[in-house]
């Protein structure tokens, strides 16, 4: 397999983002790029270093997924819109729906089986896929991208009946019935639960029809169960942990997804773990997953919210379930090119805490380091492992949207950086680059 190359920038390129960028930055906030950017055009792309993805123009497309499982049993149509509007407002531009009930004898809200015929895969119910279609053409009209997942592990005994001509006929179906919809991305395979043939026949039906739509799996398995070369590959991964993992079991989770995507130049997202019920507030638990998934060089971040399933409470926790602080993370990242980053050693840390707490990302010419610092304190730089003489320093709390102008650094200097507010369980964004 053909391992893929750190990505570089062109030094004309490296300079000009350096020059444009700091005084943008450093004097006036993060605004690179301007927070009123035209809305993305789809469908969307894998981009020529196969670590993120583009839209249909080639413009980075930094993926913010929410998971709505059960959306299509538990929600009515106006229900469902009301979500979108919700996820909207809060800067989510995918949400991903499994296409199939959660059993084979369940039905979607309207109460219609998606097959005839005790589930026969060549006979689907029409019914059933116009009120997915009624979801899809309500998130084109919002610029969402919806990724529907067309097989689970609790249909096997559906599948496994059935023969190749039957998964690929299910997987034609649906790629012709959605192919004119470009805000869809199909998701085939649980990878450690489906057979490779079964993968195989369904992704080819899908292709077969679909136009451009790109082709993911999705995986919910630790990272020593899992084998990149698997025959079900696809050309992006969703990883959705299963259980709760501690903060050092997601870190590792999200560094062997880094070195497993570059292996295979395949961009993957992560989404945030479930956490204990006793844990009332899991807000901060998941900012705090969601930037170590960006710091690993993720295409963007798939948040796993105690919504998923539309229980009766879903209208009330929709708004606190950790989701109030994505508009933070989207506003950052909006303003510095994400896509030109990449995960660093953590060198530019002398404390060997700091080493493994805080995650690092920096532009290949090393002008430029973006650091997430999980909690206030201070921070001892070398900043010798960066490039330049004068460096600039910008603080961003991802709780509250405030951002701050650090003082200007020397790498001849002790740097001691301190957060400007001192509340301890403040999490923190600095970003240091090179004035001269």
């Amino acid at each position: 397999m053909k391992i893929s190359r750190p990505l570089t920038i062109h030094p004309l390129v490296a300079r000009s983002l350096i020059w444009v960028l700091l005084p943008c930055v450093l004097s006036f906030g993060f605004t690179f790029r301007g927070t009123d950017q035209p809305p993305a055009r789809f469908p969307l792309k894998i981009s020529p270093s196969g670590k993120h993805l583009t839209d249909n123009n080639g413009t980075p497309f930094l993926m913010v997924a929410d998971v709505a499982w059960q959306m299509l049993r538990r929600l009515s149509y106006t229900e469902a819109v009301q979500y979108m509007d919700i996820r909207k407002s809060q800067s989510f531009n995918t949400f991903l729906v499994h296409l199939l009930p959660a059993l084979p004898n369940q039905r979607n809200f309207n109460k219609i089986a998606p097959f005839l015929d005790n589930n026969d895969l060549t006979k689907p119910n029409k019914s059933y896929f116009d009120y997915l279609e009624k979801i899809v053409i309500a998130a084109r009209e919002r610029n969402l991208v919806v990724g529907i997942v067309v097989s689970r592990q609790s249909w096997n005994t559906a599948f496994d009946t059935q023969k190749e001509e039957a998964w690929k006929s299910y997987g034609t179906y649906v790629g012709k019935r959605f192919s004119k919809y470009a805000n869809i991305i199909w998701i085939v395979s649980e990878e450690e639960y489906q057979s490779a043939s079964q993968f195989k026949a369904i992704s080819e039906g899908i292709r077969s029809e679909s136009d451009g739509q790109i082709l993911a799996s999705l995986n919910t398995c630790s990272p020593t169960s899992v084998n990149d070369n698997s025959p079900n590959h696809s050309q992006l991964k969703f990883i959705i942990p299963d259980s709760t993992v501690t903060p050092a079991e997601y870190a590792a989770l999200a560094n062997w997804q880094k070195n497993s995507a570059e292996a295979a130049l395949r961009p993957f997202l992560i989404a945030n773990s479930e956490f204990p019920k006793e844990i009332t507030d899991q807000s901060t638990l998941i900012r705090n997953q969601a930037y170590q998934s960006i710091l690993s060089s993720a295409a963007g971040f798939c948040h796993m919210s105690t919504i998923k399933n539309f229980n009766p409470t879903w209208k009330v926790n929709i708004t606190k379930d950790g989701a109030e602080y994505i508009h933070q993370l989207v506003k950052i990242l909006k303003g510095i090119p994400w896509e030109y980053m990449q995960p660093d050693e953590p060198d530019l840390l002398p404390d060997s805490v700091d080493k493994a707490e805080i995650g690092i990302v920096s532009l290949s010419n090393k002008k430029m380091a973006m650091l997430y610092i999980p909690t206030s304190r201070p921070v001892r730089l070398d900043l010798k492992h960066l490039e330049g003489t004068v460096f600039g320093a910008v603080w961003y709390s991802p709780r509250t949207g405030k951002r701050w102008n650090g003082k200007d650094l020397k790498p001849d200097e002790e740097a001691i950086v301190q957060p400007p507010d001192s509340q301890p369980e403040w999490d923190w964004i600095l970003l240091i680059g090179a004035k001269q």
